[in-house]
């Protein structure tokens, strides 16, 4: 993927904690669920956020969040069940005490998850995690 290098603004291993923390989502609705498989199937949706530097005319990036579609499939109590929506995650306080959160809004499109879309109000979400 073309956009790993921003994915690690959120995580050194950003596809790992991808499919876990959308496995994590699931799992609270029904313990038993696994993830047997994930793919981004969009280029990605980014909007990005920064403040100026104090000691020079140098932007610092601050929040960052995507947004792309995606096919998944989870196992619970020995069915499949093949799912499709738009993951977002956004970054807050990247420059210090960084925070995440991840969304999958099933059956969701670009058009209203994406860059103009929900991101536009989610790339500000600061709550502590």
């Amino acid at each position: 993927m073309e956009s790993k290098h921003m994915l690690e603004w959120f995580s050194d291993e950003p596809f790992e904690d991808i499919t876990s923390s959308v496995e994590a989502i699931f799992k609270r609705q029904a313990p038993n669920t696994k993830m047997l498989s994930f793919e981004i199937t969009s280029d990605p949706q980014w909007l990005t956020g920064n403040r100026k530097s104090k000691n020079n005319d140098n932007m610092i990036l601050v929040r960052s969040g995507m947004a792309a579609t995606c096919n998944f499939s989870l196992e619970n109590n020995n069915k499949i069940h093949d799912l499709k929506g738009v993951l977002t995650w956004v970054g807050a306080n990247l420059d210090s005490n960084p925070i995440r959160h991840i969304w999958m809004n099933l059956d969701g499109t670009l058009q209203e998850f994406g860059d103009e879309g929900m991101l536009k109000e989610r790339i500000y979400y600061e709550s502590d995690l």
